[in-house]
């Protein structure tokens, strides 16, 4: 069983339809991208964690539907939608674990995916999806991955993790949130942390710098990191890092991958 984890940015942007010639202004996320898609293959399972997902403060969120879908229509791209199955037999096993591990973790019938999900998943072409929210404490996305690890560990699959989130949104004077100089240094430590798989450093950072950063991902990453565990510095690699329009995108992968001919 190999333990592999991911780092998606979710601009809508990468999209080529959205996106169209501004995509050029990201090549360097966008050919990150494919070639993770290409080393990961086809996971039997991908559980994402988004920040867009729609959660509550204290109480994760985890989407029922046997069948989700999701478009682009919020972009002007309704045309533009995926669809997966659900791994209902994963969310049944998450649900009886939190209940024993004291995680609040309340089940949705939710079959929508947001952003978040959508462009990480038109890159990850997985078999079936597990959808979760964020909520504010570090700590509980330290169990969560915990508890993601465990049901992998109990039955065994080709599962990947997928930390969906946007660095900064604060690089730029022209960007859509301004300029703030925390934004530069919060994504700098980040990249450092992460290229040394010290996922335990990333809740050192100082919450000052966090919250004048303007970051969507940090979350995520710290599941990322519980789920991994002593796996997280099993060759981890940022496959790009770029701001072009004012938000962070980062793109890195952990653990064993496979190369898949294109």
């Amino acid at each position: 069983m190999a333990i592999r984890g991911c780092v998606c940015p979710h601009p809508p942007l990468l999209i080529p339809e959205i996106g169209g010639p501004n995509r050029d202004r990201v090549k360097a996320t966008v050919q990150a991208m494919e070639r993770l898609g290409r080393e990961l293959g086809a996971p039997e399972l991908a559980v994402i964690v988004s920040p867009h997902t729609p959660g509550a403060q204290g109480t994760f969120y985890v989407k029922t539907p046997a069948r989700l879908w999701g478009d682009f229509a919020s972009f002007g791209c309704p045309q533009v939608r995926l669809e997966c199955d659900n791994d209902i037999g994963f969310v049944d096993r998450l649900l009886a674990l939190a209940g024993e591990d004291g995680l609040a973790l309340d089940p949705v019938e939710d079959d929508y995916l947001d952003h978040g999900i959508m462009v990480p998943l038109s890159f990850v072409r997985a078999q079936r999806l597990v959808c979760l929210s964020v909520v504010g404490s570090y700590d509980a996305h330290r169990v969560l991955g915990r508890l993601v690890r465990r049901c992998v560990d109990e039955d065994p699959a080709d599962v990947v993790f997928v930390a969906s989130g946007d660095m900064s949104h604060r690089l730029t004077a022209d960007g859509p949130y301004g300029y703030d100089p925390s934004g530069p240094l919060f994504d700098a430590r980040v990249v450092e942390l992460l290229q040394a798989g010290d996922f335990d450093g990333l809740t050192s950072i100082d919450p000052a710098t966090v919250r004048a950063a303007g970051e969507c991902g940090l979350r995520s990453l710290v599941a990322l990191g519980a789920f991994l565990g002593d796996d997280a510095g099993e060759a981890p690699e940022v496959l790009s890092y770029e701001g072009p329009f004012g938000v962070g995108y980062l793109v890195a992968r952990f653990g064993a991958v496979r190369t898949v001919a294109e």
